[in-house]
């Protein structure tokens, strides 16, 4: 049996990027997603985070989430989040982060 694989893709278009997160985000992705948050808020540019293909999320990617979100707070740096699915989405249900993360409306 594979192990569950996280994924993120990079796309940008005027000056945003977009990190479209897939797969599960665990202890093992977690390391990436910081690496990949950190580089994109060093250079300046706008950001989307895409949870929409998301299909796990733990503490681990939570906390990365949130120390991301408290030093872009500290920075004065605007990013968003694109909600995941049900299952992924109740997480940040759970922990009270869909109030604290600038997720963006669902349409």
């Amino acid at each position: 049996m594979k192990p569950p694989v996280f994924e993120i893709e990079s796309r940008e278009a005027d000056g945003t990027v977009l990190l479209a997160l897939s797969g599960e985000l665990d202890l093992a992705g977690a390391p990436e997603l910081d690496a990949a948050l950190s580089s994109v808020r060093e250079a300046g540019k706008g950001l989307t985070i895409d949870l929409s293909e998301l299909d796990f999320i733990d503490s681990s990617g939570l906390g990365v989430l949130v120390r991301f979100h408290n030093a872009a707070g500290t920075a004065g740096y605007e990013y968003s989040v694109i909600a995941g699915p049900p299952p992924v989405h109740r997480a940040f249900v759970l922990s009270g982060l869909d109030q604290a993360l600038p997720f963006a409306a669902r349409s």
